[in-house]
């Protein structure tokens, strides 16, 4: 619900105060810029935070991802946190690509606008960001795996909490050693 009105929101104030115009340009394409920096530089702290942590916890979860064949994944609370750092600094360059070719090819001015807010925002609920940079223990809609959130949940009555995960679940043990939950990744991998 909040993004929805920082989107319209955004587009109102826009086009009430004339942000199109191109004397704005430069302006909205330095505070997009300082944006993707920021949000890129926190993907990195967070590598480092995790990284020094080395959580070792075991975690044991189905491969949410549809019609996949990995089945059950096995690995641990660090490597999993590692691969989601991945996975935010990724969509944060492949959405940096496209909104910058929007803004040079057709001279949209909107998206670098709203790209310069909603990431932050975003950044800020995301797990990662809640854990490692704000402290908050890994419970309720926190706890290992994440789902991603449904834009859509409050308008359909669908819930996107953790709960409602398919199948999902972790094991509270300590992993022996890093071997053997790299054992349990490369069986994972053979099938």
């Amino acid at each position: 619900v909040i993004q929805l009105a920082v989107i319209f929101g955004t587009m109102h104030v826009v086009k009430r105060a004339g942000l199109e115009s191109p004397e704005y340009a430069p302006l909205i394409r330095g505070a997009y810029a300082v944006t993707t920096a920021i949000i890129l530089a926190l993907t990195f702290y967070l590598k480092t935070q995790i990284q020094k942590c080395n959580d070792t916890t075991a975690l044991e979860y189905d491969d949410p991802a549809p019609g996949s064949q990995q089945g059950r994944i096995v690995t641990t609370v660090a490597k999993y946190d590692l691969a989601e750092t991945a996975k935010l600094q990724k969509s944060t360059l492949f959405t940096a690509a496209i909104v910058v070719f929007m803004h040079f090819k057709f001279g949209y001015i909107q998206p670098l606008i709203l790209q310069s807010l909603l990431p932050l925002l975003n950044l800020y609920k995301n797990p990662l960001f809640q854990i490692h940079i704000l402290g908050k223990p890994a419970t309720d809609s926190l706890k290992r795996p994440w789902v991603p959130e449904n834009p859509f949940a409050a308008l359909t009555g669908a819930s996107s909490n953790n709960a409602t995960a398919p199948a999902a679940g972790s094991s509270a043990s300590i992993a022996g050693s890093e071997s053997s939950s790299s054992d349990h990744e490369e069986s994972r991998k053979d099938r």
